[in-house]
């Protein structure tokens, strides 16, 4: 009986949250994809939070200015310099971050 209750609880979670994790804390995950170590000014760069995990919130500051709500999202930058990108999920009321630096070249 026990194992039976655990089981349906274990499907109602993963059908309720997406197949996402019971309550579990976030983890928040920062990829650039392509080159991660530098690119150049005006260079299109995706940048990826899909591995990420238990999130169903997707919060980003890139450079301390733009906003975005997106799990992946596609940005260039006009101006050299290291650039800070942060990354907030939430799910549930729990919430973790991370933080990723790019350097942009000319």
């Amino acid at each position: 009986m026990l194992k039976e209750l655990l089981l349906y609880f274990f499907v109602f979670c993963a059908v309720a949250l997406g197949l996402q994790s019971c309550g579990g804390k976030p983890f928040a995950c920062i990829k650039v994809e392509g080159n991660e170590d530098s690119i150049h000014v005006n260079q299109p760069v995706t940048i990826n939070g899909y591995c990420s995990s238990n999130a169903n919130e997707y919060n980003w500051q890139v450079d301390l200015d733009s906003i975005y709500f997106t799990p992946r999202f596609t940005i260039s930058f006009p101006t050299a310099g290291e650039k800070e990108i942060y990354l907030f999920v939430a799910n549930r009321g729990k919430s973790a971050a991370a933080i990723k630096k790019i350097t942009v070249r000319p």
